[in-house]
């Protein structure tokens, strides 16, 4: 049995995962869940990520390592903690993981956020990977206080309703950048891929390990 360990900033994510899994052909694979939600919390303040958030973090996953063959944490913004870290096991970084799969695509990569305070670590992430002149990095406006309200679905139609109102460009493909954006996808009426995390970082874990 491979045992793969997603660390959550929402209880929300655990269902995502477990549905994308499912559209995964692999069997002998079980997810084991743990949600950081009060470590989330603390970064929505002025001072954002601090050293003592990402220690706590690195504390957590080092944690999933001993239980686990591999970890994705799945929270763009603790996601940080990851950066220059080692750690006993493979761990993925959702975003991460986007970003080296949406470099692949030709044409101007457009990568949303509904997170301010993911908004700066998502572009510096995907810079990395994807030139400036290739790149658009943009916070979809009011999509998060729905997530807060508990309105998931109003929360993933505010984001379709973003991609479908954006004036027409060239682009190569679109990317939601959070793993609670992932529900979107199914909404978006366009030819473009769209890349959503949850899906995307399990087949990277399950790359690695088989």
């Amino acid at each position: 049995m491979t045992i793969i360990a997603c660390l959550h900033a929402a209880r929300s994510n655990i269902e995502v995962f477990e549905q994308a899994l499912t559209t995964l052909d692999y069997d002998e694979v079980e997810l084991l869940h743990r949600v950081e939600s009060e470590l989330f919390a603390q970064t929505q303040g002025e001072q954002g990520v601090t050293p003592e958030i990402v220690a706590a973090t690195r504390r957590a996953i080092e944690e999933l390592c001993q239980q686990a063959d591999a970890v994705i944490v799945t929270c763009t913004t603790l996601g940080v903690a990851v950066w220059e870290a080692e750690f006993s096991k493979p761990v993925l970084r959702v975003d991460a993981t986007l970003a080296k799969i949406a470099s692949r695509y030709h044409g101007t990569i457009l990568v949303l956020c509904t997170a301010q305070s993911t908004l700066e670590s998502t572009t510096q992430l995907f810079s990395a990977f994807i030139p400036g002149d290739r790149l658009y990095v943009e916070l979809v406006p009011r999509a998060w206080a729905w997530f807060h309200q508990g309105d998931i679905d109003g929360y993933h139609q505010q984001i379709a309703d973003y991609i479908q109102q954006r004036p027409e460009c060239a682009l190569g493909c679109i990317v939601l950048a959070q793993a609670s954006m992932s529900g979107a996808e199914k909404r978006v009426n366009s030819t473009l891929a769209v890349l959503s995390g949850p899906q995307v970082s399990l087949q990277a874990a399950l790359d690695l390990l088989h």
